[in-house]
């Protein structure tokens, strides 16, 4: 028996021995067990895998994926990067450990990385090592860690389910990074630092995406820009002296979700943080944030302790500690916090002036500095793009480089067509008579007969002249220098120009409504004519002229989830044929989206952060609206098949929202807490109000579990603030761009690194850009989605997202500062109600009452144009069911309207003075049956 034994060890150890032969003259070894597959070479990792994956998805984007970059210097010598090549020796040691080792005689170190299979993934160790009579500088200690990213040649499910998102804290000894899918689905892989390893900065250099754990050397490189933590390096004494090697090392794990991602956070000593509203917070806000981890902290300090005040609350349970923050300066606040071996990771938040300051000054800037007004100009009445940086409105005259093709940046298209529709949509509910005619003169100057074609021009009356500007759109001798085919066909094709304008009128149309003395150039019922007729040249003609690039009913755009509001509003008005044809176009949307695509998220790129607002929408709609089955619904002339739906049904809907957020959540900072990544899209941008709606409104309607949806779609509607520029005197106006005259000014999207390329092709420092272009899309979402949202969270307690809040035994006493003051949302895991006005606001700085039931409520609404007229309540509820509401308004009874089949009920105010108390009670379903 025991010969027996030693046969086969000596089989075994045989056949290891070939295999470790075979390993180094390929140069490459395959490691494997039932958490990890990996293949390493001497040049790095070339393959790594989850066994559990089912598509087989590789994250590896280059041979050299986790390979370690080392530069040094001897004395005050020059900077030299390890030597390489021939002095790289690749070692299989096991079956379960492959070594990379840097060294030949003569060289000053030698540098190993180990990778080690282990029961629950794959241990990535670095070691650096004197090895001559010299002591060295190690300047830069980094990691290539590029993904395989989505890539437009890809199969959807090749984009989708074959590639990887990277999202990275660099913070510290705290840091982390870790990879989603597209789809949103798992397996996700976690790279986390071992105790004593800590990253501190990151770029793109060489065309990787590079982690540092010593950065002095590329720091110093980089000298414009500006970054936030110390760029160190680590001195080597000779070999065999003390302190003559450092040693690093990472953990690479698969997990299925993010709660386990936040308790892997936990066990592996790092730090599972939250955040409540927010990390980019108003200074009349205070936050709370929890650190759940299993050190003890020492303390935290903060970057400006004179303008901070910092508490510690509790320790809701173990190992969770509770603190509160509010900041008093404006602009970056950084809270370190100081534990373990003289640890340190970093909080960083961003001090904004309160939230109703910011979007009025947001408005008024676009006003008074964006609008050109010069009758000899072809573009008078144009909102264009502002440079913070040289403070100048930039014109078609003056581009700033932004030539040919790319002068769409400063007269069309998305860049400048969303600075009308958010001003618009502020006065709906903060009207400004300067404001308003501003709008009307941008109307009548540059979108009417310019912009878009009247109702008497023939062909495609009401058709959008899109990019690069309508001037050129217009004149197809002045096309030829910009395209080279499709010369035959009118430009009128741009499907993502029509949603702009139709929100334009649409707010305008709303604002005739409610202050028809307030408007000049048509009343409600013209705007609500040209919001209805550009909604269906939408719907027309770009499928019409173009029908592949811009597939109406396949192709998410910004919004237009305004159209159901357009519908009711034709119902209103007794447009029910008009409304009748929109609704029907809309679900052929919906329809498509629910049933006929399994991956719907591209919209101009192959994934697209823009659709998350539109993927929602549609998946909204099919959860509270009954669609009939349908058969040859619409004739798809590009695949030349009918789209045909036989059972249509709520359940599915639910399974397409609950998708769509999974894929949202893949491009969305949610584990990582800095202002620039929590709750905001990657490189934060307008789209981080905008996905970030959908995030917020999932949780408040639908979610089973709403507490950290909650958490992360409120973040979301604070986080982009931090692009706005604004300020006091005492801080010249504004952190990014001082001075008086760019007091109102907004950047386009955020560079996180410490100086990067826009998508613009302009290398900008880090932080916003100068440019505003898109930024006021963004805002427009923003004031949908403004809200002060109460909730019990299991973490935090009472906590009133966009307000201050207190206890009085079974009363919450709630001041909204959510900037618009008009929507109130109370959410419960079994109990969910909004109440929403739809002019006017509550008054501010008075309490809303509330019992922590809730079932009832009162406040002060405050008659915003002090004139006479009715504001609409409406209070709603989609998770749970109302059955009837208690009205007092001012102590007498009034009315709740509840149409069939409807989720809310509608109560009309009689404003007549300054103010009017409201109280409401509410009785439920499962309140009635006790």
């Amino acid at each position: 028996m025991k010969q027996l034994k030693y046969m086969l060890s000596l089989v075994v150890l045989m056949q290891m021995k070939v295999l470790m032969g075979f390993a180094q003259e390929r140069q490459q070894f395959r490691l494997e067990n039932e958490k990890m597959e990996v293949i390493i070479s001497r040049s790095g990792i070339s393959s790594i895998k989850s066994p559990s994956d089912s598509y087989g998805a590789e994250i590896v984007g280059s041979n050299s994926w986790g390979r370690a970059n080392l530069t040094y210097r001897i004395w005050d010598g020059s900077w030299l990067a390890i030597h390489r090549g021939s002095s790289t020796n690749f070692a299989v040691l096991s079956d379960s450990v492959v070594r990379i080792t840097d060294y030949e005689k003569g060289m000053p170190q030698q540098m190993e990385q180990t990778f080690t299979l282990v029961d629950d993934g794959l241990d990535l160790d670095i070691r650096v090592k004197s090895m001559m009579q010299f002591p060295f500088e190690v300047g830069d200690l980094s990691l290539d860690l590029r993904p395989h990213g989505p890539r437009s040649e890809q199969s959807k499910e090749g984009i989708f389910q074959k590639s990887f998102i990277k999202h990275q804290y660099i913070s510290g000894h705290g840091s982390f990074i870790f990879y989603a899918k597209p789809s949103g689905n798992g397996p996700f892989l976690m790279v986390l630092p071992k105790a004593g390893t800590s990253l501190e900065y990151f770029d793109n250099q060489g065309g990787g995406e590079r982690v540092y754990i010593h950065s002095k050397l590329p720091g110093s490189l980089q000298q414009q820009g500006t970054w936030r933590q110390e760029h160190t390096s680590v001195s080597l004494n000779p070999a065999g002296e003390t302190d003559s090697e450092v040693e690093y090392g990472f953990k690479l794990r698969w997990v299925d979700g993010y709660d386990e991602m936040r308790d892997l956070l936990f066990k592996e000593g790092l730090f599972d943080i939250r955040v409540v509203p927010g990390m980019t917070i108003p200074t009349d806000l205070r936050a709370q944030f929890s650190l759940r981890t299993k050190h003890n902290i020492d303390s935290i300090s903060a970057e400006f302790p004179t303008h901070t005040e910092l508490r510690f609350v509790e320790e809701v349970t173990p190992g969770n500690y509770i603190y509160e923050v509010q900041f008093s300066k404006l602009g970056e606040n950084m809270l370190i916090i100081h534990y373990g071996d003289g640890y340190q990771t970093y909080l960083e938040f961003f001090a904004t002036e309160p939230l109703e300051t910011l979007i009025k000054k947001r408005s008024s800037f676009i006003v008074n500095h964006q609008q050109h007004r010069d009758t000899s100009k072809w573009y008078n009445g144009l909102y264009s793009i502002y440079d913070m940086k040289n403070g100048i409105l930039r014109s078609p005259d003056d581009t700033d480089g932004f030539e040919g093709w790319w002068s769409y940046v400063v007269a069309s298209d998305d860049p400048v067509l969303g600075k009308a529709p958010y001003v618009a949509a502020k006065n709906v509910y903060y009207p400004d008579d300067t404001e308003i005619a501003s709008v009307e003169y941008h109307i009548k100057n540059f979108v009417w007969g310019g912009l878009q074609r009247t109702d008497e021009e023939t062909p495609y009356p009401y058709g959008i002249h899109g990019v690069p500007n309508w001037k050129v759109a217009r004149d197809i001798n002045a096309r030829t220098a910009f395209r080279a085919r499709q010369l035959d066909r009118m430009q009128v094709w741009r499907t993502y120009d029509y949603p702009h304008v139709f929100m334009l009128y649409y707010h305008m149309y709303e604002i005739a409504s409610k202050y028809p003395d307030k408007v000049q150039y048509l009343d409600a019922a013209g705007y609500l004519e040209r919001t209805f007729q550009t909604a269906k040249a939408y719907f027309m003609y770009p499928y019409e002229i173009w029908g592949d690039y811009y597939k109406i009913y396949e192709v998410a755009c910004y919004n237009e989830l305004l159209i159901p509001d357009i519908i009711h509003a034709l119902e209103r008005h007794g447009r029910g044929d008009d409304a009748e044809w929109l609704r029907n176009e809309y679900e052929k949307k919906v329809k498509y989206f629910i049933y006929d695509d399994e991956y719907p998220y591209s919209s101009e790129y192959s994934f697209d952060r823009t659709a998350f607002e539109s993927t929602y929408a549609f998946a909204k709609y099919g959860m509270i609206t009954e669609m009939e089955p349908d058969s040859n619904l619409w004739f798809d002339k590009n695949r030349e098949i009918w789209y045909s739906h036989a059972n249509v049904s709520k359940q599915a809907a639910k399974h397409f929202m609950e998708r769509q957020h999974g894929a949202g959540l893949s491009i969305r900072g949610w584990l990582e807490t800095n202002y620039y990544k929590l709750g905001a899209d990657n490189s934060m941008s307008y789209m981080a109000k905008m996905g970030g709606w959908s995030v917020l409104d999932y949780g408040i309607n639908f979610a089973e579990k709403p507490y950290d949806w909650l958490q992360l779609g409120y973040a979301s509607y604070l986080s982009s603030w931090a692009l706005m520029n604004t300020g006091t005197p005492e801080s010249n106006y504004g952190f990014w761009a001082p001075g008086k005259e760019n007091d109102g000014a907004m950047g386009w999207a955020f560079i996180e690194q410490k100086r990067g390329r826009s998508w613009l092709g302009r290398d900008m420092d880090r932080g916003p850009w100068y440019y505003d272009g898109e930024a006021d899309l963004g805002l427009g979402a923003g004031i949908r989605m403004a809200a002060t949202v109460v909730s019990n969270d299991p973490i935090f307690g009472w906590v009133a997202y966009g307000g201050n809040i207190r206890e009085e035994k079974e009363n919450l006493y709630v001041v909204p500062k959510d900037g618009l003051n008009a929507r109130f949302v109370y959410v419960l895991a079994d109990k969910r109600v909004t109440y929403e006005l739809d002019r006017d606001g509550f008054l501010k700085d008075a309490e809303i009452i509330t019992d922590k039931n809730n079932n009832s409520i009162s406040f002060v609404v405050e008659n915003r144009s002090q004139d006479v007229h009715l504001t609409t309540l409406k209070i709603s509820a989609i998770f749970n069911d109302i059955k009837h509401v208690q009205v007092a308004f001012d102590g007498k009874p009034l009315n709740a309207t509840r149409r069939d089949g409807s989720h809310f009920f509608e109560i009309q105010l009689p404003m007549q003075q300054a103010s009017h108390h409201v109280e409401i009670k509410l009785g439920y379903e499962a309140d009635l049956a006790r």
